[in-house]
């Protein structure tokens, strides 16, 4: 198979090294890798989408001998093959966007087999031209240059995946100073993808405008609204052998306002908490619902947890719920009199969905990609002031009636988005891809490639004079195929001499293709010189090979490497 010609659609890769080296429930971007994997294994044929991680420099295909930990258990029904994500780490928690912290492990799913290891294809590993999709917490992992490097030796096409920007936009909304790690991977990001998914509007505005400010390529941007059915709550509330906790069914006997999200400054647990302060101090205590916050503690709320433990006014209002089912989330869910949502700033807001889709009436911040979420059917209030959620939340105690109203509302216009409906579009972005020609390779000879006679200068190799091999390497590998590989070289006037181009592999012991660019005395020369290039067989190491004389001052500037040539 000739696959630098286009004959055959290239395969898809999906990064599924976050989800193989979690090891707890898993947190909202673990879903969204766990749902997607699941979701296009199902849409695409087996020889087309292949799953890898990253293991030992290299990204190898997934293979659950080379984890030496036993595997988890999903954290959902809808979560992806129990087999398929064994564990190893723990990640650095302040970059964890974690709506779904609060959930604890469930039963693996057993109708779902895992996606093949052992094809002809999973053998073979990343070719030339692949698609390579990676959506999971990379800026935490050293992704970012092996990436660059299948791109650059191999003429991957990488899609990556921006959840948001609130570490560089809004840092003080984060623990520790993580502004500057930050710029610099979304400007790697943009540098290595051909496609960036983002998952709302908003942040696909505030990636374009970033990348704009930096300096750094604007690359085709997908925006992928996330799926409602995490977890599949109606199954979930429906399965009455789990037994709810005594904490979950104490709650759900009497009226409550629900908040579902990790316990974190961002999430701004702290106004809803003013708004029951207020509303106590004002005399109307004894109208108030429980507060139920069910969520982890995270970063930044220590001193709101000891004002909620020590405050008499609001003593026995506010519950904390760290730790449950799915089925009790999606009793919650049920229950709930109104649902909650006051965060500071989101990518999207996975909690509101789920809320709509349960047909309850929601109340939420009006800032970041919130809005794109709930549309017309949430109330939506300054996460900064106490007296608007306090108003809002009195009149909502005292006019049931209102309440349900905007229920019928939710239940009759409410369309709940699906993971299928994410990877339908994930996939259209993939397809989209695979249709172009794969991409040509692009070296640069001063980075790219190693001198015995040069000397490198930003991305050129200059000739010092002396004779002797002025460019050799990158020892890449090439499928099987034909190439044209074009040389862009530049002469001064009054030197002259001939350069022998070899393309080999074997460390120069075989020879591929030859060529001998005779160069006289005449002005200045700006050329490009092109070498056809055929492979019966896949090399793993090739290299440009340039041969100078003494004397012959010249300079290589770029190489390309261009398939589907016959």
């Amino acid at each position: 198979m000739n696959r630098s010609t286009g004959s055959q659609k290239r395969d898809i890769w999906m990064n599924v090294t976050t989800s193989a080296t979690w090891k707890r429930p898993a947190v909202g971007i673990v879903r969204v890798e766990r749902e997607l994997c699941r979701e296009l294994s199902r849409l695409y044929p087996d020889l087309e989408f292949q799953l890898c991680i990253l293991h030992e420099g290299c990204f190898v295909p997934y293979d659950e001998a080379l984890i030496s930990h036993p595997p988890i258990t999903p954290s959902s029904p809808a979560a992806a093959p129990a087999k398929l994500f064994p564990s190893t780490t723990t990640l650095d928690p302040i970059l964890e966007d974690a709506p779904r912290a609060h959930s604890a492990p469930s039963e693996p799913p057993t109708d779902i087999p895992p996606p093949p290891t052992k094809s002809r294809t999973a053998r073979q590993g990343i070719q030339y031209g692949d698609i390579l999709l990676t959506v999971g917490l990379d800026w935490n992992h050293s992704y970012l240059d092996h990436l660059q490097d299948l791109k650059t030796s191999m003429g991957v096409e990488v899609v990556t995946c921006c959840y948001d920007l609130i570490p560089v936009i809004f840092p003080h909304y984060c623990a520790g100073d993580v502004s500057p790690q930050f710029k610099d991977y979304f400007t790697k990001l943009s540098w290595l993808s051909s496609t960036v998914l983002c998952i709302s509007r908003r942040s696909r505005d505030d990636y374009v405008d970033l990348v704009r400010r930096i300096g750094a390529p604007e690359v085709e941007t997908v925006v992928i609204p996330l799926g409602d059915n995490v977890p599949m709550l109606a199954d979930a509330a429906g399965d009455a052998s789990e037994p709810l906790s005594p904490e979950v069914a104490r709650v759900i006997e009497e009226p409550f306002i629900l908040f579902v999200s990790t316990i974190e400054r961002r999430k701004n647990h702290e106004i809803l908490y003013r708004a029951y302060h207020l509303l106590a101090r004002a005399g109307h205590a004894h109208k108030l619902p429980k507060l139920v916050f069910v969520g982890m503690p995270g970063w930044g709320v220590g001193d709101l947890l000891k004002d909620i433990e020590l405050d008499p006014l609001t003593n026995g209002l506010i519950v904390q719920l760290h730790h449950v089912t799915d089925r009790e989330l999606g009793q919650l869910y049920e229950k709930a009199y109104v649902c909650a949502f006051p965060s500071l700033y989101e990518g999207w807001g996975l909690p509101i969905g789920e809320a709509l889709s349960c047909g309850k009436a929601v109340i939420a911040s009006d800032q970041g990609s919130i809005p794109e979420v709930g549309g017309d059917l949430v109330t939506y209030l300054d996460p900064w002031n106490p007296h608007a959620w306090a108003d809002e939340i009195l009149a909502l105690i005292g006019n049931p009636e209102g309440v349900k109203a905007r229920e019928a509302a939710v239940r009759s216009r409410y369309i709940p988005r699906t993971w299928n409906d994410t990877a339908q579009v994930v996939k259209t972005a993939l397809d989209r891809l695979r249709e172009r020609p794969a991409p040509l390779i692009t070296l640069y000879p001063g980075y790219d490639l190693r001198t015995q006679a040069g000397q490198p200068y930003a991305e050129q190799m200059h000739a010092t004079g002396q004779p002797g091999i002025l460019t050799y390497g990158p020892h890449h590998a090439l499928p099987a195929g034909g190439y044209d590989i074009h040389i862009d070289v530049d002469k001064p006037a009054g030197s002259k001499g001939t350069v022998r181009f070899a393309i080999c592999s074997d460390l120069g012991k075989i020879e591929h293709a030859t060529l001998d660019a005779v160069f006289d005395e005449s002005a200045q020369v700006s050329s490009r010189i092109t070498i056809a290039l055929t492979l019966d067989k896949p090399v793993s190491d090739y290299e440009i090979l340039s041969n100078i004389p003494a004397n012959l001052l010249i300079a290589i500037k770029k190489i390309q490497i261009i398939p589907g040539i016959s």
